[in-house]
């Protein structure tokens, strides 16, 4: 094992999480800098993909989980966090972005596990039953909070105050010349 190339290489990966989820939650892929911003993400994980294969040569990593299911995993696990994170301020979107999110970490996760480990004692059942009661988990809790934060809207943190509001403590009525 070579510690210093596994540490790159998982710091690596967690950073191309981060900058998709960043992308994800401060846009929604509606501007041209949140694109950028997931685009270096995706490919700050698959950086890390490759290095992850040098530093564990002895372990299977085919190119298939690590470019197609890896970057799912990436998207998914940035919708995931993402959409966690901004709940308060975009519930119509978290609504949505966190299950899909958690559906999308699940299948990637199985496409990317070792089959033979899931051979035998209804381990495919047991996952299948993980899986729908935990994503209708996940979905019942994103409609409720989306629900909540609509009904109790607190202040968005990515606003300027309203240029007519009166500065506090300075009553504009009073005030003569």
């Amino acid at each position: 094992m070579n510690f210093s190339l596994d540490h790159i290489s998982t710091l690596c990966k967690y950073t191309g999480i981060s900058f998709t989820a960043g992308a994800i939650t401060h846009g929604a892929f509606s501007e041209q800098r949140s694109l950028i911003t997931a685009g270096i993400g995706i490919a700050i994980y698959l950086i890390g993909g490759v290095l992850e294969k040098y530093a564990h040569p002895d372990k299977e990593h085919s190119w298939t989980n690590l470019l197609a299911v890896g970057v799912v995993a990436s998207i998914g696990l940035g919708f995931f966090t993402g959409g966690l994170q901004h709940f308060p301020d975009s519930p119509e979107r978290s609504s949505w972005v966190v299950p899909v999110g958690f559906v999308m970490s699940l299948v990637a996760l199985y496409l990317m596990a070792d089959k033979s480990s899931l051979a035998g004692s209804g381990a495919i059942r047991k996952i299948l039953t993980y899986g729908i009661l935990s994503s209708l988990m996940v979905i019942g809790v994103s409609i409720y909070a989306g629900i909540y934060f609509h009904n109790h809207p607190i202040a968005n943190h990515h606003a300027a105050p309203a240029a007519s509001e009166p500065s506090k403590g300075h009553d504009h009525s009073t005030h003569r010349h």
